[in-house]
């Protein structure tokens, strides 16, 4: 046929196509990607807890749970963490200190200025890294299991775990120190309308006394017997509320003692001993189909 007897220009032309795709390959830079591993930790209920906890409740009072729902990409995708990575140096595997901007070369003057102005230069070129900082991460959340992945990928393999690390750092970090924040602030709360109702039961205690000291026959007097028991209610009503929220209270401290991080890691980012990318075998593959292709439709369109 007539690509038996083209075998040998189709061969040619194939293996230049692939020495084309290695060669090429060469031409890209080397990247590394190292990835950290977060899972989430299980909601834990204290032992004996459950009893205290069913009686707030028949007190209309419910054990807040601070555990917020957080969106762990958002949070690894935010500026907050991506304007600390960039503020941050980074041990390459040279042993050198360096930032991000240094190792994407942002800080090299240009012969031509943005502008006039530094500052806005500077915030160009702040908005740029944040822009090659989110590009150079990627995060996976497993719906299912709740797994989450995050991957850094750099020119540098140390420089690769060190940033996955820091971000599952810092991630850990922020939906603790907000969900301690939220605790606090309930607390305090709590501490601040106990005193309140402290000292509003004890006016309360001291007018029902004062009363009963100045008119020791009350139950025989319609009139006084009804002031009695409106200074009775107002006693008894100020005590259930100190109750309620003294009970709260304890509920509260229990709740931040009990806390545990919301995430753990599972495993931590190591350096890379292969890079990530280019891809030699996809190049020599992806050219030396391209070269097949080409070189049988040549051959075709000659004939």
């Amino acid at each position: 046929s007539v690509l038996a007897k083209s075998k040998k220009s189709i061969f040619l032309i194939t293996a230049l196509f692939s020495f084309c795709g290695i060669s090429s390959s060469f031409l890209f830079k080397k990247y590394y990607s190292a990835e950290i591993s977060l899972y989430p930790a299980k909601k834990e209920s204290t032992p004996g807890l459950g009893q205290f906890q069913a009686l707030a409740s028949n007190l209309g009072l419910n054990s807040q749970n601070n555990t917020q729902d957080f969106n762990i990409p958002d949070v690894v995708k935010s500026r907050l963490i991506a304007n600390k990575a960039i503020n941050n140096k980074w041990i390459n595997h040279s042993g050198d200190s360096t930032s991000l901007e240094n190792l994407w070369n942002l800080n090299e003057k240009s012969w031509i200025p943005l502008t006039k102005n530094s500052q806005h230069d500077e915030k160009k070129i702040r908005e740029k890294a944040i822009s090659m900082f989110y590009n150079h991460i990627d995060v996976i959340e497993n719906r299912l299991t709740g797994l989450i992945r995050i991957t850094s990928t750099f020119e540098d393999p140390y420089v690769a775990a060190s940033i996955a690390n820091f971000i599952g750092d810092e991630v850990q970090n922020y939906i603790q120190k907000e969900n301690s924040a939220q605790s606090k602030k309930e607390k305090i709360f709590i501490s601040d309308r106990l005193l309140v109702v402290r000292q509003e039961l004890e006016f309360a205690e001291l007018q029902l006394k004062n009363f009963k000291e100045r008119n020791r026959g009350y139950e025989e007097s319609p009139d006084l017997f009804m002031n009695f028991s409106r200074l009775f209610r107002e006693v008894e009503a100020k005590k259930e509320v100190f109750l309620t929220l003294q009970k709260q209270l304890e509920l509260a401290r229990i709740d931040e003692v009990k806390k545990s991080p919301i995430l753990h890691v599972l495993d931590r980012a190591i350096p890379p001993l292969e890079k990530s990318s280019p891809q030699r075998i996809l190049f020599v593959t992806t050219f030396s189909l391209i070269g097949l292709v080409f070189s049988v439709i040549r051959v075709i369109l000659r004939y």
